[in-house]
């Protein structure tokens, strides 16, 4: 029925330093099944008593979830985040545009003009890897309940890692789609006609994901150079997702126990350190999987030459830039002088070659930005303390303290700096706009051929999940 083996990948690092990760490889032959939500592996393959029979095979399941989330964004249609959301959020957010054919990327269209339908392949392929990575957590997460080969530490270790991914990947899907499946079991039969979970469910289950998982993890990384997540990265996301939630209170505590840990400096390291792969304020990294590649940023965005980027920032992102701030002239590039509005982004500056680049997950930024916005939030005395929080971005970015003077233009304020740190990042800007409610009224006017509709916030449904579940059902706008 199936075969399971081991493969060793071996993944050396600028440092020369080698790591050696066990990548699994799945081998089957299944029939007469509907796909699990378009999982392609059936439900028992990473549970077997092969995988989880000691803390080396056990380590490497989870391991492949990480190499392989890197290596699948090279695919045609992209893959679940990394640089596909960079890009396509990016789009939907309006800080970039394609500029070339439509017939060399049909679809990117569809995001700029807020034109998105269900049979787009990339928005497809955010679903399909998310639930990829959601069902190959839950595998693990069952296999080292029933392991008795696997140690103690490493089962929590895992286990905390497991649960976190877990809620890294709802987090994406649930702001991305809004209500999505919530499946946290393996079980094929069970799973595959589940109809959508209420959006405030999937948020409960992220955040007792992450509370689990920092009880599990430890505070010192598993690896060097931050490439597996420890207990600072699940707080990073529990803050996040309090933001989100609208738990100010939790969302400032998460954030500020962060920043007073003194695990990432003193302090914010100068523009040009950040994006580097020793950056001291990074909490969590993607390492790279293929030879002298870099970040797929690097490879994809930068332009040699004075030709016109593919991935064109819009003036309208460079206007959000005060004239003195040195995020505009230290993290986007410009192509050619006698056309000013060629932008691309360059906060990633390597492509082929050496690795000096890693993908960066968190840092260290998005929590003062959290622990200012929660903040301000719940306003009284806590604002002047929201300031100094903002000001210290600001002043890392060389400009002077915020003029806002209220609760109100503060809101605003963080909107903006939010905007300018965190442009070409993850689709910050596009999931910032979507949980404050500011979408429609900032991006529809936008919108260049006046397509936005109510709903448009939200992603559509792809029709090939519908397809193969008919209890699934289609978001508003694109009925």
């Amino acid at each position: 029925m199936k075969s399971t083996k081991i493969t060793i990948l071996h993944i050396v690092g600028q440092s020369g330093r080698l790591i050696t990760a066990a990548c699994l490889i799945c081998m089957i032959s299944f029939s007469s099944c509907k796909k699990f939500v378009t999982v392609e592996n059936p439900p028992d393959v990473l549970t077997s008593d092969k995988i989880f029979v000691d803390d080396k095979t056990a380590t490497a399941a989870m391991l492949s979830i990480y190499i392989d989330m890197m290596n699948d964004q090279f695919g045609s249609n992209g893959s679940f985040v990394c640089f596909s959301l960079t890009a396509l959020g990016g789009m939907s957010a309006n800080e970039m545009i394609w500029t070339q054919s439509n017939t060399t990327a049909p679809t990117y269209q569809e995001f700029t003009d807020h034109a998105l339908t269900p049979p787009n392949t990339y928005v497809a392929a955010f679903w399909k890897d998310g639930y990829k990575y959601i069902y190959r957590t839950n595998a693990i997460i069952s296999g080292l309940q029933t392991s008795t080969g696997v140690t103690t530490a490493t089962k929590n270790q895992l286990a905390g890692e497991a649960k976190f991914m877990r809620a890294f990947c709802y987090f994406y899907l649930v702001n991305l789609y809004g209500d999505v499946p919530l499946i946290l079991n393996t079980n094929y039969q069970d799973n595959m006609l589940v109809p959508r979970t209420p959006a405030a469910d999937v948020w409960k289950q992220i955040i007792a994901d992450l509370q689990d998982a920092k009880g599990l993890l430890q505070e010192a990384y598993p690896t060097t150079e931050r490439l597996r997540p420890n207990r600072w990265t699940a707080s990073a996301l529990l803050a996040r997702s309090y933001l989100y939630t609208g738990q100010w209170a939790s969302a400032e505590s998460e954030a500020d126990a962060i920043i007073v840990s003194g695990a990432y400096g003193a302090g914010l390291p100068i523009l040009d350190k950040v994006f580097k792969k020793d950056s001291p304020e990074t909490i969590w990294q993607l390492q790279p999987v293929r030879a002298n590649v870099n970040t797929l940023e690097g490879s994809t965005f930068l332009v040699t030459g004075t030709t016109q980027p593919n991935y064109q920032l819009t003036q309208q992102l460079i206007n959000a830039f005060e004239p003195t701030d040195n995020r505009k002239t230290k993290w986007i590039g410009f192509s050619n002088p006698a056309y000013p509005t060629w932008a691309f982004p360059a906060k990633y500056k390597a492509g082929a070659g050496a690795v000096t680049e890693y993908y960066i997950v968190f840092r260290l930024t998005e929590q003062y930005m959290i622990r200012s916005e929660a903040r301000a939030r719940q306003g009284g005395a806590k604002l002047q303390s929201a300031f100094d929080d903002l000001n210290t971005v600001r002043t890392r970015a060389g400009l002077l303290n915020s003029t806002a003077t209220d609760q109100a233009s503060l809101i605003l304020a963080l909107e903006k700096e939010r905007q300018v740190e965190f442009f070409a990042e993850w689709g910050h800007r596009w999931l910032d706009l979507k949980r404050t409610n500011r979408a429609e009224a900032v991006l529809g006017p936008l919108s260049p051929n006046k397509t936005w509709k109510p709903g448009s916030e939200l992603y559509p449904v792809p029709d090939v999940e519908i397809s193969n579940n008919p209890k699934l059902v289609q978001n508003g706008a694109y009925l």
